[in-house]
């Protein structure tokens, strides 16, 4: 394995580019697992779509398990012989770039009428380091199950876990998924108002398009079923005039 590197030192607009890229993953985390979610549960009230569509939904839910895993992975990424654009990056350079929140850094990111509708900004605007430290320790701790999954499972078949068929330490549950998921959440959007007074709302545009889907879907098939049953009908009374004519 290579020896671990230092990272690299980030500018300012560097950081909020890091930033803005890891909040990209958490905002697509936070809609695909809405759909994931929501589409199981539409799945288990309607039984028949699943059995009259079974490929594409299990295909669907395939590419989804997987697209959760690889994005959870980017954004909780040890740190190894590689920079990456992760959660931990961004709050160990806050922690290590106290120019970031001089005076006049924090005064030349906020807004003018922000500045003057809180006269006292700059206590609102300022790192905890032991708060840092605490929450880098919470993301190594809460992720290691997570790494293991994306190493040996989805980034790797691994080996010995194929041969041996033991995944006692990985991510198993879809609860893991989403307790990973809200903690990036409140992280990014804790240090965001820190950063900027700026945050993200846990709902997204479009999170319920699946719902439209599934309406339509069912539609469908009551058409389908229709017609079907009219066809049949007239195959049968055509049958039936066959039998009458002879």
């Amino acid at each position: 394995m290579p020896p671990k590197k230092n990272p690299r030192s980030l500018s300012e607009a560097e950081f909020q580019r890091v930033f803005r890229e890891v909040r990209g993953d958490i905002n697509e985390l936070q809609l695909h697992d809405k759909v994931f979610t929501g589409v199981i549960e539409e799945l288990g009230r309607h039984e028949r779509i699943g059995i009259n569509f079974p490929a594409f939904f299990n295909a669907f839910l395939a590419a989804m398990r997987t697209d959760l895993i690889i994005r959870l992975g980017r954004i909780y990424d040890p740190e190894s012989s590689h920079d990456s654009c992760t959660l931990a990056r961004c709050l160990s350079t806050l922690r290590d770039n106290p120019q970031f929140f001089t005076p006049s850094a924090v005064a030349a990111r906020l807004h003018e009428d922000y500045r003057r509708f809180n006269p006292d900004y700059l206590s609102f605007h300022c790192v905890d380091l032991k708060r840092i430290e605490t929450d880098l320790d919470k993301i190594t701790k809460i992720r290691k199950r997570l790494i293991n999954l994306r190493h040996k499972v989805y980034a790797h078949k691994d080996l010995e876990t194929v041969l041996s068929g033991k995944q006692v330490e990985f991510l198993s549950t879809h609860e893991e998924v989403k307790e990973l998921i809200q903690l990036a959440h409140d992280l990014w959007n804790h240090y965001s108002r820190i950063w900027n007074a700026s945050t993200y709302s846990a709902k997204t545009i479009g999170e319920d398009d699946y719902k439209h889907l599934f309406t339509y879907l069912r539609r469908g098939m009551k058409i389908k079923t229709v017609l079907d049953n009219r066809r049949t009908n007239r195959i049968i009374q055509r049958i039936n005039s066959l039998k009458e004519g002879r």
